[in-house]
């Protein structure tokens, strides 16, 4: 066996531990939603989540239109901004279908 053979077979054992390594601990995380951030009362749902680097987003459900609102901070401005909606029986709808546009329902932006 070549140096080379022998490095080869190494890697591929070190991919194999990792990999490996990585399924434990992806086993191990909770799989369920943590909606402890969430505030619902009336016909609203409300709720915060990081959406890039430095940044959260405000999430907005109208119960009673099943409409989706999501508000940003622009710090620039000092202001919150609409940056998104959708419908949610439309996208609910479209969703096994396989369609629709490219944007996820989004409007708005």
């Amino acid at each position: 066996m070549t140096r080379t053979e022998t490095a080869c077979f190494g890697l591929i054992a070190s991919a194999f531990i990792l990999a490996g390594l990585l399924l434990v601990q992806v086993s191990s995380m909770p799989n369920n939603a943590q909606a402890s951030m969430v505030i619902s009362r009336n016909n609203f749902t409300l709720l915060t989540a990081k959406t890039r680097s430095n940044e959260e987003s405000l999430f907005i459900i109208n119960n009673a239109t099943d409409r989706l609102l999501i508000y940003r901070l622009d710090l620039a401005r000092k202001r919150i901004e609409l940056s998104g909606s959708a419908d949610l029986a439309d996208l609910f709808s479209r969703s096994g279908s396989g369609g629709g546009d490219n944007d996820g329902g989004r409007s708005g932006r």
